[in-house]
């Protein structure tokens, strides 16, 4: 963990990211340690290795995976932000005077969102991201997959992609999606966004697919949940903690998406912005036809 000033949120974070490169003992150890993040300070290795039905060596194992020298520097790395965010909410009271009686809900809601999106940038597994990346540039046809909420990112993704010169499909129905993967080549590659990483519908479209041959990339919430363990390729962004809002999380997995697509447009030549080359009389004709009904 390089981070100079490390919050709650940031610290939590790169622990969800770097536990999808665990082993499923190591793994056990991170899920506790993000469950148990703000009381860590309670926890010795032995407790936790309880806790995680594990061996006090595998603990400290876990830890230096993640980036620590051990557990002992987690826990007073944990201690630390503990401490700093007792200090930030003992002077950083909101004043109710000169303003809307919601101006403390607004500042509530906007400044968790920015906290939320800040931590989900730097979660983010660079080299996963790059890899996902070079993967999608060579593949064929990318299917994009996600139910409920998590199916808005998916359809702007697609239109993203499509706009962009690529053969991309987010079929809204779930049997769609699972049709579609099943008939993936090897070449071809598929996007599965759900916030919980635990959705069953998400799961079998990824399941479908894999049996298809093509590369599984997650974006998901969580590091540790089913849909991250199956995927190729993960890409941890957003919280999933109760107390966090979601919409920062589906905020994030749009805003990640977006990065894949400008990243793959780079790769291949196009704009960063705007339509393909063959399908900007389609956009220009759609516009026109919407003016001339204004």
């Amino acid at each position: 963990m390089t981070t100079a000033a490390p919050t709650h949120e940031t610290l939590l974070a790169h622990l969800r990211s770097a536990a999808t490169a665990l082993v499923p003992a190591e793994r056990r150890v991170a899920e506790v340690l993000i469950r148990q993040l703000h009381r860590l300070e309670e926890y010795s290795a032995v407790a936790l290795a309880a806790e995680a039905r594990c061996s006090a060596a595998t603990v400290v194992r876990a830890c230096q995976r993640m980036g620590f020298s051990g557990f002992q520097q987690l826990r007073l790395q944990s201690i630390r932000v503990a401490a700093s965010q007792r200090d930030r909410d003992a002077t950083g009271l909101p004043s109710h005077h000169g303003g809307s009686v919601h101006d403390a809900l607004l500042k509530q809601v906007f400044t968790a969102a920015i906290t939320d999106v800040r931590a989900s940038q730097a979660m983010l597994d660079r080299q996963v991201f790059d890899r996902a990346v070079a993967r999608l540039a060579a593949a064929g046809t990318i299917l994009l997959a996600g139910t409920g909420g998590s199916s808005i990112p998916a359809q702007d993704a697609a239109l993203r992609l499509t706009m962009s010169g690529r053969t991309a499909v987010a079929p809204h129905d779930v049997l769609g999606q699972q049709f579609a993967a099943r008939l993936l080549k090897p070449s071809d590659a598929c996007i599965a966004v759900s916030y919980s990483g635990a959705n069953r519908h998400t799961l079998q479209t990824v399941q479908a697919a894999g049996h298809a041959g093509a590369t599984v990339i997650a974006v998901t919430s969580s590091g540790i949940s089913d849909l991250a363990k199956v995927a190729d390729l993960v890409l941890v962004t957003g919280s999933n903690e109760r107390d966090s809002e979601i919409l920062a999380s589906r905020i994030s997995h749009a805003l990640v998406l977006n990065a894949v697509n400008l990243a793959v447009q780079r790769i291949s030549g196009q704009p960063a912005f705007g339509p393909a080359g063959e399908l900007a009389d389609l956009l220009s004709d759609t516009l026109d036809s919407s003016r001339a009904q204004e």
